[in-house]
């Protein structure tokens, strides 16, 4: 409307007709009216979100709730709410008018189809004058973050893997020991050992603590390597074709390497191990009770993003010199030559076991020589399916020591 305020001023001047001066001078008077009324009207409000749930399953939904309080001294009028939920769309709702002190709920829900750290909000409030010609906008900045983790897959156990243990005495290892554990010998005491390990017999003897030392049944230590390389995890699809999009849901190959890192930690976490999760990018968690740490680590995962700057001869180098019980790389795919370097760098681990997301290139061979367990997924079936097809037949003639 107030843009043929000018039309009818200009009309009025060149043909010289007071109507049309007369029509613009109301229709300026409506404006005026209008935003007066809007402004006088401004609701003074209070917004309380929350999600349920705060963490969710890839495709499970999401219920966001709204709660708008009015803090002012009159009654609001009719509220237009547009709730921006991100990735996941907008969602548009009206309030009734909310008495003085007074609070109105509101909610929707989505669905999620995109792993990721997420904000949802923030919030816009319009409110308009009865003609809808004057419009006020308030912007609640009140966002909160929907964790979407990575779907999982239920998994049967590996095979028990032998192994020389590095970390004997630590506080993680004795918080999780069973009555599997063998004595083995007595060893100096170290910042961190459970006390009730100390022989005193032997520390009267020595003039200083001794501690017994334990083996630690193998089927309960596993590494879960993740290689987030840009060049492993950009494609689109099963076709090897490289990509550039980094965004968490772009490409299949990748999600299904991090959905197989996120399976494999609630494995863990339910047959009770410690477990590593290390990133190519250079994160670590350590060895940590899969139990206690499983949420920190699916939080961990689902916001991995591939990184141009990851490397897998750093992660290599970096799981340290004494490798020790399961290694389970889980990587779009890996030319001949990184092949090779992987398992150079990986010799000694009581089980390796390489799960492959994406198709080799055109023309590529297997030059594959040694007993490494292969798991190829490459396709939207389900990776349990893939996963019991290579484990299942496993033997300790298998295993690489």
């Amino acid at each position: 409307m107030a843009a043929t305020i000018p039309l009818l001023v200009a009309g009025a001047w060149l043909l010289g007709q007071p109507e049309l001066a007369a029509a613009a001078a109301a229709a300026a008077a409506v404006l005026v009216v209008a935003a007066v009324t809007v402004r006088s009207r401004r609701p003074t409000l209070e917004l309380g979100r929350t999600l349920h749930p705060a963490r969710v399953a890839l495709g499970e939904p999401c219920e966001v709730h709204l709660s708008i309080r009015n803090a002012g001294r009159r009654r609001t009028p009719v509220l237009a709410l547009d709730d921006d939920a991100g990735v996941f769309g907008r969602a548009r709702l009206g309030i009734a008018p909310v008495p003085v002190g007074a609070t109105r709920d509101a909610s929707y829900s989505f669905p999620t189809h995109r792993r990721g750290l997420h904000p949802v909000g923030p919030l816009t409030v319009d409110v308009e004058d009865a003609f809808g010609l004057v419009r006020s906008r308030r912007v609640m900045d009140d966002a909160r973050t929907l964790i979407v983790l990575p779907r999982t897959w239920t998994l049967p156990s590996l095979p028990h893997a032998p192994g020389d243990e590095p970390e004997h005495g630590t506080r993680a290892l004795s918080s999780t020991s069973t009555v599997d554990e063998e004595f083995a010998s007595l060893r100096p005491y170290s910042v961190g050992d459970d006390i009730r390990r100390i022989h005193w017999r032997t520390t009267a003897r020595v003039g200083e603590p001794v501690v017994r030392q334990y083996d630690q049944p193998w089927q309960r230590r596993s590494t879960i390597l993740l290689d987030v390389r840009t060049l492993a995890a950009t494609g689109s699809g099963t076709d090897g074709t490289p990509g550039t999009d980094s965004t968490p849901g772009s490409d299949p190959a990748f999600e299904r390497a991090v959905s197989a890192a996120a399976s494999l930690v609630v494995l863990a976490a339910t047959d009770r191990e410690m477990v590593r999760l290390v990133l190519t990018d250079g994160s670590d968690s350590g060895f940590v009770p899969a139990a206690e740490s499983v949420e920190e680590l699916l939080d961990r995962l689902a916001a991995t993003r591939p990184d141009p700057r990851a490397s897998l001869a750093g992660a290599l180098a970096g799981l340290g010199a004494r490798p020790s019980g399961r290694l389970v790389t889980c990587t779009r795919h890996l030319e001949p030559g990184e092949r090779r370097g992987w398992a150079r760098h990986t010799v000694g681990y009581g089980m390796r076991v390489l799960l492959s997301t994406g198709m080799p290139s055109p023309g590529e061979t297997s030059d594959r020589t040694d007993s490494t367990l292969e798991v190829t997924w490459v396709d939207d079936g389900p990776l349990d399916r893939a996963w019991t097809a290579a484990v299942a037949p496993a033997t300790p003639r298998e295993r690489v020591r």
